[in-house]
């Protein structure tokens, strides 16, 4: 009866009161329909063994039950059974009282083995016992006396579910919007201190990379302007990977959305990473036929140079890297391919997860740049690779409404 929830003693003094006066009158009808004198000492035992067992059954909902937690049901399963017995077996009109044990301890834990056993017992006890005969108002007084009963102690410990349910189900949502809130915390902890990291980290790899740049034009010989290029080199890395932290760290920045012109847009990434290209020993092919995006050239520009620079990275000298792009009714398409190493299914379904990488000295980041700035597009980067053949990326930005003004 006692659920999670309190109840007051009002409260509690009237369902105590309900259920011993359903228990009574099932007593006084039997007496007055003229069970018998022994028969009816025994129902008043039973009634009164199976009002005191409902009364401290536990309440249900728990994970886990101890064993002595399942005598009250115990007890009201030999109760309900002797009252049946006493008022004529299989016969009887207080036969729906069995079904309240029942359905209390299904509420408790699932069906199990003893339950069957007990089950069959019972049968076999009301077979046995010899049947009563009620006249038609006899059998509605009984009858509908152990229904009322039995609907309202079954009822009740539905509702006592429902609520048990009712209150975790409150408790889960406070510890959601509470881990929620301390996640936005730290979230904006995490904002602050990286700020605070790009000021003190910046300005002295600005100063080191100049000094540096310095003494490399004023080296007397071979061997310190060498040792002064590795510096500047990981001077140069150091700013990148910072730069690469905190644009996965800091919030999403707004789309700037102004009209774009896709062939414009092909045409700087392809002047920003010829010379990568170069470097690498890798020849670039971009092609393609634009159209008008309403989008924003910054973020797609900066999305787009990470996936090619990938895909030249990825790529041995004398591999080649094409970029074909497409507008289209549905909007723009653009394909990059690579004759690279390749990458076997499971590790292409990992790219764009922040750190994962597959180059020794990278940050497995720029992808994960480019697939936030085109998913603020509404557009999608998915990659399909070969193993020893090459990697595919594939972009689509749908089209807007405005974007089909235009065009059209």
């Amino acid at each position: 009866m006692h659920g999670e929830q309190p109840i007051t003693s009002t409260q509690w003094l009237a369902r105590v009161g309900l259920v011993w006066a359903l228990g009574a009158g099932e007593v006084v009808l039997a007496a007055v329909c003229g069970v018998g004198l022994l028969r009816v000492l025994a129902l008043s035992v039973a009634a009164l063994t199976f009002v005191v067992a409902y009364l401290v059954t536990p309440p249900p909902g728990k994970a886990e039950y101890c064993a002595i937690a399942f005598r009250p049901v115990y007890a009201m399963r030999a109760a309900s059974l002797l009252a049946v017995a006493a008022t004529g077996g299989w016969t009887s009109p207080l036969l729906p009282l069995i079904a309240i044990p029942v359905a209390i301890s299904w509420t408790m834990a699932r069906p199990q083995f003893r339950d069957v056993a007990i089950g069959v017992f019972s049968i076999a006890v009301l077979l046995a016992v010899p049947s009563l005969s009620f006249t038609t108002r006899e059998l509605a007084l009984l009858g509908g006396g152990s229904l009322v009963l039995t609907v309202w102690a079954i009822g009740r410990r539905v509702i006592d579910l429902f609520e048990m349910q009712r209150a975790q189900a409150q408790c889960l949502s406070r510890i959601r919007e509470g881990a929620l809130v301390d996640a936005e915390s730290r979230r904006r902890g995490m904002e602050l201190m990286t700020t605070k990291l790009a000021h003190e980290l910046k300005n002295p790899l600005a100063a080191i990379k100049s000094l540096v740049q310095v003494e490399a034009k004023h080296a007397t010989d071979d061997k310190s302007r060498r040792r002064l290029d590795v510096v500047l080199t990981e001077v140069e890395r150091m700013s990148t990977l910072l730069r690469e932290y905190l644009d996965v760290a800091r919030p999403v920045v707004e789309a700037s959305v102004a009209v774009v012109q896709l062939d414009e847009l092909m045409s700087d990434v392809s002047a920003l990473v010829t010379g990568r290209a170069e470097a690498a020993g890798v020849a670039l092919a971009v092609a393609g036929q634009g159209g008008v995006l309403h989008a924003d050239g910054r973020l797609l520009k900066e999305a787009l140079v990470n996936v090619v620079c990938n895909a030249i990275e990825a790529t041995p000298r004398g591999g080649q890297v094409t970029v074909d792009y497409h507008y289209g009714d549905r909007g723009a398409s653009i394909v990059v391919r690579d004759t690279g190493r390749g990458m076997t299914k499971e590790t292409a379904a990992r790219v764009g997860t922040p750190f994962f990488t597959t180059r020794e000295n990278g940050t497995g980041l720029g992808v994960v740049i480019a697939k936030t700035a085109i998913a603020q597009h509404g557009g999608t980067l998915e990659y399909q690779s070969t193993p020893g053949v090459g990697t595919v990326a594939r972009i689509a930005l749908p089209i807007d409404s405005n974007d089909k003004r235009r065009a059209a």
